[in-house]
């Protein structure tokens, strides 16, 4: 067997892999795997919080036994911004994962903190386009 044809058969596996892990997490979590669901799941487990909804509730992402409600936002090792666009959490979870998908750091902000961070910004997808006359 040539190297050019034992790496495309490793690539094949890796990909055989890949799916047969996807669809696991697909049934025992619901929705697809994303950096943002991952991040998620660190924060609750590392907390040990419960998903309201994973992934795009409106405000917040994870409940405690407390009632508080924590929004997480993820980001890479070479993206250090983030979209926060309301303020209805208590906390603000921030979360980096490193290119291997390890969890690489995590922050807590109260919702005070954030607002004295973050400014509102307009979402582009509310944003109409002018006419032009």
């Amino acid at each position: 067997m040539n190297e050019e044809h034992a790496m495309a058969e490793r690539s094949r596996e890796t990909v055989v892999l890949a799916v047969e892990a996807l669809v696991r997490f697909k049934r025992e979590f619901n929705p697809d795997l994303t950096p943002s669901v991952l991040a998620e799941l660190y924060v609750a487990r590392e907390l040990g919080l419960t998903p309201v909804e994973l992934c795009n509730h409106p405000g917040f992402d994870l409940l405690g036994v407390d009632g508080k409600r924590y929004q997480v936002k993820q980001r890479g090792e070479n993206v250090l911004n983030v979209d926060v666009n309301n303020f209805n959490f208590d906390y603000l979870m921030l979360v980096n994962l490193g290119h291997d998908y390890g969890l690489k750091g995590m922050w807590r902000l109260s919702v005070e903190d954030a607002q004295n961070v973050f400014v509102f910004r307009e979402s582009s997808a509310n944003i109409k386009p002018l006419r032009r006359q």
